[in-house]
């Protein structure tokens, strides 16, 4: 099953064409345009329900996460065609950019590789929802920038990585440094009251085009959680500095880092705005984050370029 996403800012019926022509050569191919990220994950769920060996995501960043949030805990794999803006899954899985190197490699794919995802149960009032993340996920500061990139979606296709840049310090610099800490964050014996977390469970953090981030200097084991307290404006410039150099974040006041997390839980009053792979989950008052391992089969590239 190819679920695709003809909204994305590089695909085109040329492409998708071309796609399911390599793909038919080697399977019974059926293809879905679907009209929301929730019709997206029901229709990779029902094809795990009706036998399908192998379900490709085409398009960005946000239709893999939903076409993926139908095969958590199944056998069957997550193959990714990227012809979004930043592709951050299919570099992540070193997948050739171009849509048919992508799906010639789905023909001859090495084993499936089984990763683990992040599971954030949110509660809002009497409404509670499941969601794994599968390269990073946030609350406060990167789901309020997630929210604001949205809000111009030319913007968002045309510039990618640039226009997420622009609006994260413009988040940083003009609304976020007024919030002050409302969210409780608890995992085992730690606790601390902050305004944002961003979780690490992959090499690298980034939603910044090819530019590799890391929130510390230890690989995430299995998650690596930054705290911030307060953001004040006269730190953003040295937060962004050491993000990119990889140096100690603990160095900037009011910024924790947990090590070895493996569920954190937090509770927000007014309720904080959450984020998983870059797409907005709307506004938490409870949320739950737990590593969960073996959860995901991905194909990736058989060797790195």
């Amino acid at each position: 099953m190819v679920i695709a996403n003809p909204a994305a800012s590089q695909f085109t019926g040329g492409s998708h064409r071309d796609v399911m022509a390599i793909l038919n050569k080697r399977f019974d191919v059926s293809a879905i345009w679907p009209a929301s990220g929730s019709e997206a994950s029901e229709a990779a769920a029902r094809s795990v329900e009706d036998g399908a060996s192998l379900v490709v995501a085409m398009g960005g960043d946000g239709m893999v996460h939903h076409v993926a949030q139908g095969l958590i805990n199944t056998a069957v794999p997550l193959g990714v065609i990227p012809v979004g803006t930043t592709n951050v899954v299919s570099r992540l899985l070193r997948l050739p950019s171009n849509p048919t190197k992508a799906a010639r490699l789905l023909t001859a794919p090495s084993p499936p590789v089984v990763t683990g995802t992040a599971e954030l149960v949110l509660d809002r009032g009497a409404t509670v929802s499941t969601h794994h993340s599968i390269f990073a996920c946030g609350l406060g500061l990167d789901a309020d920038i997630v929210i604001r990139a949205d809000q111009d979606p030319y913007k968002k296709y045309r510039f990618g990585s640039i226009h997420y840049a622009s609006t994260a310090f413009g988040v940083a610099f003009r609304s976020f440094p007024k919030k002050r800490p409302h969210v409780e964050f608890t995992s085992g014996d730690r606790s601390s009251r902050v305004s944002a977390a961003v979780f690490q469970f992959r090499d690298v953090y980034t939603y910044f085009g090819r530019l590799p981030l890391t929130l510390s200097d230890a690989k995430p084991d299995p998650m690596t959680a930054l705290l911030v307290e307060r953001l004040r404006r006269r730190h953003v410039p040295s937060i962004a500095a050491r993000v990119i150099t990889r140096r100690d974040l603990e160095a900037i006041p009011e910024i924790e880092i947990w090590e070895g997390v493996e569920k954190v839980e937090a509770e927000a009053d007014p309720p904080v705005a959450v984020q998983a792979d870059g797409e907005s989950l709307g506004m938490a008052d409870r949320v739950t984050v737990t590593w969960v391992p073996d959860s995901l089969r991905l194909i990736k590239a058989q060797a790195s370029p």
